[in-house]
């Protein structure tokens, strides 16, 4: 016999928690300064993994559940309904991404100050703490320019068609992570929560290796046993978004007071 507990589970929609956590990390990326204007996140739905949610275009930091948009992987990354707001323009980095990679439930892409430096400066990105050492002993790069047609006159930096979505998704590969040049990055995770927190390392791993190179260039960064032992322990995703989200929340009620 289920009990009234049971039968609200069963009840309750499998992608409410998944949505609830797009809308949580856009604020908590914004937050840390991650996510600017025009950064966003998505993750799969669990019903059919040929869609996915993401906020319409619009600032991380003002999203809220009405803002979230159910969209078709397959079909050219449009949205599930007609009358839907208007999607962010690089919808097809999710898509795309989600395409080629069945495992992956979440991808964030973001514009962050930290890592932009590390795809114009020809200096890889490498893992230098060891809560980022989930990162590969060289980050990729995701050239742009190469995924246009060398006869090309006009071209942005931006991800905005399948084309491109497809060229990105081939470099990211099995990677946590991939720097686009003069952009920003893509960072990827079975679920919102990983994607998230591995965003926010990222930007501190960033920030540790400009500061070492600053004092040497010569830096030490995790070797391969090092990797080794981090791929296979069990990271508590969830400490540091408790961590994040209480940071959230006191950042919210100073400015209430004020």
């Amino acid at each position: 016999m289920l009990t009234a507990a049971h039968a609200v589970s069963q009840d309750r929609d499998p992608d409410d928690a998944r949505i609830a956590d797009v809308v949580t990390a856009s604020h908590i990326l914004a937050n840390e300064g991650i996510l600017d204007s025009f950064g966003h996140i998505s993750t799969r739905s669990a019903k059919d993994p040929n869609h996915m949610f993401m906020p319409r275009a619009m600032a991380p930091a003002l999203v809220s559940r009405a803002d979230i948009v159910e969209v078709d992987i397959r079909n050219d990354c449009s949205a599930v309904v007609s009358n839907a707001p208007r999607l962010n323009g690089e919808r097809f980095i999710h898509c795309r991404v989600y395409a080629a990679n069945p495992d992956l439930q979440s991808v964030i892409h973001s514009h962050d100050l930290a890592v932009i430096p590390f795809g114009i400066a020809n200096v890889p990105l490498r893992p230098v703490v060891a809560q980022a050492g989930f990162l590969p002993p060289e980050t990729p790069l995701f050239e742009v320019r190469d995924a246009y047609p060398p006869d090309a006159t006009k071209r942005g930096v931006q991800v905005t068609n399948a084309r491109l979505g497809d060229a990105l998704a081939s470099k990211l590969g099995k990677n946590p992570v991939i720097l686009m040049a003069r952009h920003g990055e893509t960072v990827v995770g079975t679920s919102v929560r990983e994607a998230t927190v591995r965003a926010l390392y990222i930007h501190i791993d960033a920030e540790a290796q400009l500061a070492g190179m600053q004092l040497n260039p010569d830096i030490t960064p995790l070797d391969g046993p090092e990797l080794a032992v981090n791929a296979t322990e069990n990271f508590d995703s969830d400490r540091p978004w408790q961590n994040y989200l209480s940071r959230l929340h006191r950042g919210q009620q100073e400015q209430q007071v004020h």
